[in-house]
């Protein structure tokens, strides 16, 4: 077999592959009567490390929206990961909602996602690629039923990158949402940008700040968020 013919072909796939994910805000549709909105969110996360590459993590999360005014939905994460190899991750978690409407009701809301993360190294700079499948339970504890649900897939590539000597930290991230299953069939609906950057309080605990730049396409009414994320991390 020739390997350098197929490094060379995976080479050229995962360079169309980036290209077509940068290129999906210009080629994904129109964004006629886009909405703009300013959003802080909150978020605490515990991790604990169970051994032979086992994580489990809890995350607690709370939003706000109408420039930051109004409460929006309040999230909690439970996950658990597994380092199948030294570049490859797989994860599954599942996530509850209570989300406030436009009429300022409550609703619950419930997702599951599996996870796929291969990560490199590159002069310093930490590479990854996660493929989430995510499937959403709408209003299931409202109504007793599951209605309207949806498989979402998300593709994030995540650079980092940690100066050395320091406690400091950033990374900047790239995410595309597509629904497996719409009615009008629509896939690419979202796209969110990110950089932010990192602080080790400690050994366990880390402080950290992120701006993210959301952008909706192919659905009513879209959405541009400015979001200002505020997180706290802790190592059991």
């Amino acid at each position: 077999m020739n390997h350098r013919g197929v490094t060379g072909a995976m080479t050229i796939n995962q360079g169309r592959f980036l290209i077509v994910l940068l290129l999906l805000p210009w080629v994904g549709g129109e964004s006629l009567g886009q909405q703009k909105d300013f959003l802080t969110w909150w978020e605490l996360s515990l991790d604990k490390g169970l051994g032979k590459g086992i994580d489990l993590s809890g995350e607690l999360e709370q939003r706000f929206r109408n420039n930051s005014l109004q409460y929006d939905r309040t999230l909690v994460t439970l996950a658990g990961d597994y380092d199948f190899r030294d570049y490859l991750n797989v994860a599954a978690g599942m996530r509850a909602v209570l989300v406030s409407n436009r009429e300022l009701q409550l609703r619950t809301k419930y997702r599951i996602h599996v996870d796929l993360t291969g990560s490199h190294s590159l002069g310093g700079v930490d590479l990854s690629l996660r493929a989430r499948l995510q499937y959403g339970f709408e209003e299931i504890f409202n109504t007793g039923v599951s209605g309207n649900n949806k498989f979402v897939n998300r593709f994030r590539l995540k650079a980092s990158y940690h100066i050395f000597g320091t406690r400091f930290g950033g990374f900047a991230t790239l995410e595309s949402y597509h629904l497996f299953s719409d009615q009008r069939g629509v896939l690419f609906y979202k796209m969110r940008y990110s950089a932010g950057a990192q602080f080790d309080l400690d050994f366990r605990s880390q402080f950290t700040l992120r701006y993210i730049l959301e952008d909706e396409f192919n659905v009513r009414n879209p959405l541009q968020s400015h979001i200002l994320l505020f997180g706290y991390a802790y190592k059991l």
